[in-house]
């Protein structure tokens, strides 16, 4: 091997042929799992934080930070973690990742109050953010062309699972113990996790050797965690934000400017924190414009839905995880028949239909009148999320299945980040418009519930504009996938 292809390729090439050999189940198994569980460990405080906030006797403006701090965290480590991937190998990356969320993990079982807790769920979040790109990198580094499809469905069932799964568990065990169990139970699987991917990671390869811009990191941390701070107070109400949630966002574009132009500046000299060249590929570029519309429907939707059942239909929090659970039922039987059909038709029918389905799914909501049957609404939730599932895959295995060894670490950093600002786009959207809305009609004289079941109307509306948006962009997708078959020096 010559020695510029020694520096180049910190991952080596996606094997050819149909074999999946039993190394790459097994890491692809472990990594799966990992990230299940540090997405179930997300999901899980959306339904404790009430019972921690009476617990530990906090004001709803400090106990929101156990979860804003956590996304923030996320939004600062991710940009990064296309560095890391390229520097160290593999086992290295997911070990450090897995033992931060272990040991998050046991100081929040152990937190006697606010602070400890905050910080247990910061180190939580540090691991979260570098473990979450490692399936996606590890697919389309050891599994073939041929059975990318079906192997990245299997990363979707997880990702969808543990949302709809998360609720339930959570409920189920405050039913019965204290917040501190919902961290006891994940203990073991983080535990099993670390240890079975330390033994079983052996991922061949030659490690970068790259430099950490020190520069890029600060304009990393500051412009992505203003972001998501601005989108999320947005979304949490900007009355209760510590800063002003615009000014947040206008210190968040510029500094994000002036961190792309410092990439694009040491990308000319392959010294990049997070290379941007991915973006140069039309592929990768169409599919994360798709993926920025219909993430934005769907986290809107997903986000709504609940306050939508508590408070018009009058479901408890745990009535509510039980109604959201078949949509997870629903994404891991549909996603495991889009992994095989991708294999054979590429990405385009798939998207543009999942699309169509999202746009006509948000339009039905939009015009269902407060008081329709709950069962009708479920029908027309399912629907929608049929459509997601007809796309996630798809789309992540069309846009990282074009970049060679060299970007791959970077192109999934970047689809990465961008699930955390869109989620928090999706979020300060959905429930911008349905504040808006909701308070038009209470001044009109209505009802809060039928208040807020009419703004819900004026919310799905918006979002099936982006599920129309999704549909015009998927338009421009490859009928068929493309393979990373450029060479890093074209880019």
């Amino acid at each position: 091997m010559s020695p510029v292809a020694t520096t180049r390729d910190p991952l080596p090439l996606p094997p050819s042929g149909d074999k999946l050999t039993r190394e790459a189940v097994v890491i692809v198994a472990v990594l799966v799992v990992s990230t299940f569980t540090v997405i179930l460990n997300e999901m899980l405080m959306v339904v404790a934080l009430p019972r921690i906030m009476v617990d530990l006797k906090l004001s709803a403006s400090t106990g929101q930070w156990l979860t804003t701090a956590y996304m923030l965290t996320m939004a600062v480590v991710i940009p990064a973690t296309g560095f890391l991937t390229e520097r160290y190998r593999m086992r290295t990356v997911f070990t450090l990742a897995m033992s931060l969320f272990t040991a998050g993990t046991v100081v929040a079982i152990l937190a006697p109050g606010f602070d400890t807790l905050l910080v247990g769920r910061i180190i939580q979040a540090i691991g979260t953010a570098i473990v979450l790109p490692l399936s996606y990198t590890a697919v389309s580094t050891l599994v073939p062309e041929t059975r990318r499809g079906s192997v990245l469905a299997l990363v979707t069932v997880a990702t969808a699972a543990a949302p709809s799964v998360g609720p339930v568990f959570a409920g189920a065990i405050l039913s019965r113990f204290n917040w501190n169990w919902l961290f006891i139970a994940l203990l073991p699987i983080a535990i099993g996790s670390l240890v079975l991917g330390n033994i079983m990671i052996r991922v061949p390869g030659i490690p970068k050797k790259v430099g950490l811009d020190t520069l890029s990191v600060v304009l990393s941390a500051i412009g992505f965690a203003s972001l998501v701070y601005g989108l999320a107070s947005f979304g949490e109400g900007a009355a209760q934000a510590v800063v002003s949630p615009w000014c947040s966002l206008a210190v968040g574009v510029i500094v994000v400017a002036a961190f792309v132009a410092r990439q694009i500046h040491l990308q000319k000299s392959d010294r990049a924190q997070l290379d941007l060249r991915p973006f140069k590929i039309r592929t990768f570029s169409v599919s994360v414009a798709t993926m920025f519309c219909f993430m934005t429907a769907g986290y809107g939707m997903m986000t709504l839905m609940p306050v939508i059942l508590q408070t018009s239909y009058g479901l408890s929090p745990v009535q509510t995880g039980f109604f959201i659970m078949p949509a997870g039922i629903t994404i891991a039987a549909v996603s495991a028949l889009v992994g095989r059909v991708y294999d054979r038709i590429g990405p385009r029918p798939l998207v543009v239909a999942g699309a169509a389905i999202i746009a006509v799914g948000q339009f039905h909501l939009s015009t269902l009148a407060p008081g329709t049957s709950i069962w009708l609404l479920l029908g027309a939730y399912l629907f929608i999320v049929i459509g997601q599932a007809l796309m996630w895959s798809p789309l992540f295995a069309a846009s990282l299945g074009v970049l060679n060894p060299h970007l791959l670490p970077h192109g999934s950093a970047i689809v990465n980040t961008l699930q955390q600002l869109v989620g928090a786009a999706g979020i300060a959207i959905a429930f911008s418009v349905m504040g808006t809305a909701s308070a038009g009609y209470i001044r009109a004289g209505e009802a809060a519930s039928s208040a807020m079941a009419h703004g819900s109307q004026w919310t799905y509306l918006v979002l099936s504009g982006f599920g129309l948006a999704a549909f015009m962009a998927a338009l421009l997708l490859p009928r068929r996938a493309a393979s990373a078959d450029i060479p890093v020096a074209a880019y």
